[in-house]
């Protein structure tokens, strides 16, 4: 909450001390959501858009769904698959300055393997997660442009507050293993969970953008940012010793450096091309890990399988789009992650989703947008 309360702070004195010194407004046709520049819509502009997000045995990108279980034998089936949904709001509020919104909801398969769920019913087979983001972009740059169609170069300041979020993912132990001869039948069976799966976390960057041509415009950005996050395991079981052989924490706090570019084509007035990288490392990592080793913990969920080594990403994300009329366009993107959500969802790295934290991931998108300047 204090963290929270401090962006909004700093985005409202942004606000006033930035509103007089630019008028920057993206060129018109160019799309804003889900890509980075140092352009803005106009003051009481918006552009709203909704997106689909799949990856499954027809939808597999670049083949990356097969990789989680390459070298993974706890999970099987069709573990990697994922569905999902966003919607992305961008506000221009005054000259130079906008606000926006994300909200992604997505859930991602993992179905564990029988050798690893022995003596377990009920087991959840999907890991859902909320993730929000939320801030503002200050134009406080920009060269004179007589022609709304044409690049110009423009820099920015953007601020942004992430949060991610899963839901506990667990399952019914139906005995309790002690040793080879020692095996207690429970009844009813008791639920355990992996839990406390969530993060949060802020980032400031500055963005510089520039025109190639009538038509094309190149973006640089680099920034800094912190983030914590949090995951556990914890039990129903009555008897305090069991549920503490149970109970593991696994927190982390972390910093994180950005840099990227982007390049935004219009082929045609209708039809843009935006592709973009961004390179993230983690630095300054403090993590507070209590795991245990008690036969008593599913293996898959098991603290030895926290996987903190990866302290970078590299992501890539390109989009085709079509105006379907000056105010409605759809569009097809990918995007694509060199070692799964390192960075972007930092609770991932917990005991289940951590043993592949290391893979390959992506997903492809369907979008669906509007863009409209305010009511008169």
């Amino acid at each position: 909450m204090e963290r929270t309360t401090l962006l909004a702070t700093a985005i409202s004195l942004s606000t006033l001390s930035l509103s007089s010194l630019a008028q920057a407004q993206q060129p018109s046709g160019w799309i804003g959501n889900g890509h980075t520049s140092a352009y803005t819509l106009g003051a009481g502009e918006f552009e709203l858009s909704g997106s689909l997000l799949r990856v499954d045995d027809t939808i597999d990108f670049l083949d990356l769904r097969e990789e989680v279980l390459a070298n993974n034998n706890r999970l099987t089936d069709n573990s990697g698959d994922l569905e999902g949904s966003r919607g992305d709001l961008r506000v221009g509020i005054w000259r130079g300055i906008e606000l926006f919104y994300s909200r992604q909801q997505q859930d991602l398969t993992l179905k564990v393997a029988p050798n690893s769920r022995v003596d377990i019913a009920d087991l959840d087979e999907k890991l859902q997660t909320t993730s929000t983001s939320w801030g503002g972009k200050f134009v406080f740059y920009q060269t004179a442009n007589p022609v709304p169609q044409r690049p110009w170069t423009s820099a920015a300041l953007q601020v942004k507050y992430t949060e991610n979020e899963s839901d506990d993912f667990g399952g019914f132990l139906e005995s309790l293993s002690f040793s080879p001869t020692v095996n207690i039948r429970l009844d009813p069976p008791q639920r355990f969970s992996l839990d406390r799966m969530k993060d949060d976390g802020w980032q400031a960057q500055l963005i510089f953008t520039h025109g190639l041509g009538e038509r094309v415009a190149l973006s640089y950005w680099a920034g800094y940012g912190e983030q914590d996050s949090s995951s556990g395991t914890s039990t129903e079981l009555e008897q305090p010793s069991l549920r503490n052989a149970f109970l593991q924490t696994f927190d982390v706090s972390e910093e994180l450096l950005t840099a990227g570019v982007s390049l935004n084509w219009q082929i045609t007035p209708r039809l843009p091309l935006q592709i973009g990288y961004e390179y993230i490392n983690i630095r300054n990592r403090d993590a507070v890990i209590n795991s245990s080793s008690s036969p008593l913990v599913p293996s898959f969920l098991r603290g030895t399988n926290l996987n903190a080594s990866a302290d970078n990403n590299h992501t890539l994300y390109g989009s085709l789009n079509f105006w379907i009329s000056p105010h409605i366009y759809t569009g097809i993107a990918g995007k694509l992650f060199r070692n799964q959500y390192t960075g972007i969802m930092p609770h991932f790295n917990n005991p289940l989703s951590g043993s592949f934290s290391d893979i390959t991931y992506g997903h492809l998108e369907l979008t669906l947008g509007v863009k409209f300047a305010a009511l008169q």
